[in-house]
């Protein structure tokens, strides 16, 4: 009797356990229900938009033309113009980035004085809003009243130096966005820095390695996984970036600075043709995408 009562309390509680994989699943059930309230209903309305054509004129219209406008789209030489100047941006953004953000982490990392001053001006740059950085590089660059047209005549050489002219003006827009995600980058690799055992600078010593050889072989292996990742957020977030380039070039001179999302803007607000515009936007999703997974297979793959 005392035997059957304790083979059913048993087998109970073997019911109401679980596994690792059900107690995750619960836990994020609340996420995903979130997601797809805030995330999915947005996205598929714009689905929706996009197999329409939208107009204003004399009466708002809505007619079904399929994927007409995607189709469009693929013709234009705006959208190609808009998806060479967004990868441009990116790939100039990343590298400008990560160069700044590992030279400041590496300084950082030697900083012995006054840690809290010094780090508190190096995340300035990151606490400035995308539209305050694009206002303040705005004046900066631009040829008449620039900085650098201000030093070429302070030095004597009489020389209007415009960055933000039709041939530089993608470089002009790097260097800001750099300026201002460069604090993050560093922080983090910082951050990575402090967890490396000291002792593999020792045995690299140990070996003969100068400055450039400890980097090397001991700083940099141990720094790959988060560059890799920080690789992949500010690709994302260069992309996907407006509000920095609408206040700073507004996609001028001509369209030599209108990125995929300005076009975006200007077809959906401006022009307003939302079908058109939501169509676009799903274009912009799949180059994220892509070049995530692309990033992913390439890079992410070996270090994980």
């Amino acid at each position: 009797m005392l035997w059957d009562r304790g083979k059913a309390l048993t087998m109970k509680q073997r019911m109401v356990e679980l596994t690792n994989l059900q107690f995750a699943l619960l836990l994020t059930l609340p996420v995903v229900l979130f997601l797809l309230v805030v995330v999915a209903y947005p996205v598929g309305y714009a689905f929706w938009l996009s197999l329409h054509r939208t107009t204003f004129f004399g009466g708002a219209h809505i007619v079904f033309c399929g994927f007409e406008n995607y189709a469009v789209a693929l013709r234009s030489p705006e959208f190609w113009n808009g998806v060479a100047v967004s990868l441009r941006f990116a790939l100039e953004s990343v590298v400008l980035t990560l160069v700044i953000g590992l030279g400041m982490a590496l300084s950082l990392a030697r900083v012995s004085r006054g840690k809290g001053l010094i780090y508190t001006l190096s995340i300035l740059p990151w606490a400035i809003s995308r539209y305050g950085a694009g206002l303040m590089f705005k004046y900066l660059l631009r040829g008449r009243t620039g900085l650098l047209t201000a030093l070429s005549f302070l030095f004597g050489f009489d020389a209007k130096i415009d960055i933000l002219g039709v041939k530089t003006v993608v470089e002009g827009l790097a260097i800001g966005n750099a300026w201002n995600l460069a604090p993050l980058v560093a922080f983090f690799l910082l951050a990575n820095i402090r967890t490396i055992p000291r002792r593999l600078y020792d045995l690299a010593e140990l070996d003969g390695f100068k400055a450039l050889g400890k980097f090397l072989n001991v700083t940099l292996p141990q720094l790959r996984y988060t560059l890799f990742v920080f690789t992949c957020i500010i690709t994302v977030l260069s992309l996907k970036v407006f509000d920095y380039i609408y206040v700073q070039t507004g996609g001028g001179p001509g369209v030599a600075s209108s990125t995929l999302t300005y076009y975006i803007y200007k077809e959906s607000f401006l022009h307003l043709h939302l079908g058109y515009g939501a169509a676009l936007s799903f274009y912009l999703l799949l180059i994220i995408v892509s070049i995530t997974l692309l990033l992913f297979v390439i890079w992410g793959r070996k270090e994980a």
